[in-house]
């Protein structure tokens, strides 16, 4: 058997996990997964490759000294599936992207009307999407513009100046979803550890710091936008609009159900629905299997290293969460109150210094949100922490060089990922940072 078709397969077994609640399917899915990276190690990038080895030096050194209990070597099988499922599953719109001219005409859409609005609605359509695909939306919106752009007669300095513009708006629209979404990842840790803080408590903080976000990048990215549209010239509608619209509420609606009367959550029924949709639609089309069952794998193993560092930090985080001394910190923070505020703006700065350095966000999210789940139970309000968890997260991903979603841009622009996180927006991270500082400060004196 093709090693490369490890990929698809693990995606298949952690699927059929879900809907079946069968806990051994993850485990093969787990197994599928590590087969492939370790027959294809070496073809990982070279952050991918260090982080598997520092993951494995965690894991070890964990092994030894902590001596962690049988119970949570399923649970990381568990986890490391999921994740890394997460993203090749999201990943297939890709394939859609590229057969549906529909989806070809939506920047011409999003490209039109004032220019008052023209940035804020592509950065919340951009999280509209995001907030049900996660990453799938990097994929369609970064594939079809790709596509667009090559309709019209531009200069390299053009499409590469378009590219950009179009390209940070929608990372800075995927932000967006961790402060917003119900779907976020960073909502449903946070509420999983501590049941007392819904979405609902906490998206009023969050919508304020999107407002912020959007505010910021308002001024700069429209011009960009505006030059892209006019290097375009193209004013005629966009067509199959009604369609696309319809298409995409019908298919909204199907995750919504599904995440109904399941108990699937909506990320979870977009996982399900979005390959079996897709892999409907080419095997209708195509009429060739085995034809499909190529491109579906071609598509996971473009998206390999994303994947991997994924999965890395599901295992780290599960494996530091299981062995940190988070009782023992939550205890002295909760000596003073002042440390509520100061545990905020750690965890602001910390999330996105570890970001930049290499750490997935999602490992501090993890042991923040487990040290919060202690704060709470004594009796420590832990809302102020929590929206600078929220507000490092989301800033995250955009600063980071190794994320997922910088890493994405990164093949699709042709630009190093170093470039896409600390030159487009590293002067938006500078400023945008008091503006939340201040908010954690008004969320503190709200608190107390």
């Amino acid at each position: 058997m093709n090693a490369a078709l490890l990929l698809p397969l693990g995606v298949a077994f952690e699927l059929a996990g879900l809907l079946s609640h069968q806990h051994w399917l993850s485990w093969l899915a787990a197994a599928a997964f590590a087969g492939y990276f370790l027959r294809f190690f070496s073809r990982l990038n070279p952050y991918p490759r260090w982080l598997g080895i520092c993951t494995l030096g965690v894991l070890v050194a964990a092994i030894v000294l902590a001596r962690p209990g049988v119970e949570l070597w399923p649970k990381l099988a568990s986890s490391v599936a999921y994740y890394t499922c997460f993203l090749g599953a999201l990943g297939l719109m890709q394939l859609l992207a590229q057969r549906l001219p529909q989806l070809r005409e939506l920047h011409k859409a999003l490209l039109s009307g004032s220019k008052v609005v023209l940035y804020p609605r592509y950065v919340l359509a951009a999280g509209s999407i995001g907030s049900i695909l996660n990453f799938g939306m990097m994929n369609l919106l970064c594939g079809t513009l790709s596509e667009h752009l090559k309709r019209y007669p531009l200069t390299d300095e053009q499409r590469r100046e378009g590219l950009r513009s179009v390209m940070v708006t929608t990372l800075r629209g995927f932000a967006l979803v961790p402060l917003l979404a119900p779907t976020s990842v960073t909502i449903a840790i946070i509420s999983r550890e501590m049941p007392e803080q819904s979405w609902s408590t906490m998206v009023p903080y969050g919508a304020v710091a999107a407002l912020m976000m959007i505010v910021v990048g308002w001024r700069r990215e429209t011009r960009g936008l505006l030059a892209l549209r006019d290097n375009i010239g193209d004013s005629s509608k966009a067509d199959g609009m009604p369609q696309l619209l319809i298409g995409s509420l019908l298919g909204l609606g199907a995750i919504g159900l599904l995440a109904s009367f399941t108990d699937l959550s909506a990320s979870q029924a977009a996982m399900v629905l979005v390959p079996a949709g897709v892999i409907s639609y080419l095997l209708w089309r195509e009429r060739k299997p085995r034809q499909v069952l190529q491109e579906v794998t071609a598509n996971m193993v473009s998206m390999h290293n994303e994947m991997f560092i994924f999965g890395c930090a599901a295992l780290l985080g599960g494996v530091l969460g299981a062995v940190a001394p988070l009782e023992q910190i939550a205890a002295w923070l909760a000596q003073e109150p002042k440390y509520n505020v100061l545990l905020a703006i750690g965890t602001l700065f910390s999330t996105i210094t570890l970001a930049v350095l290499g750490l997935a966000p999602i490992v501090s999210l993890s042991l923040t949100a487990g040290l919060l789940a202690q704060l709470s139970l004594l009796g420590v309000p832990i809302m102020t922490p929590a929206v600078g968890l929220m507000c490092g997260f989301s800033l995250a991903m955009i600063f980071s060089p190794f994320g997922p979603s910088t890493l994405i841009l990164s093949r699709y622009s042709g630009e190093s990922p170093y470039r896409v996180a600390f030159g487009w927006n590293g002067r938006f991270v500078a400023s945008v940072m008091p503006l939340l500082l201040l908010l954690i400060f008004i969320t503190y004196w709200l608190q107390s």
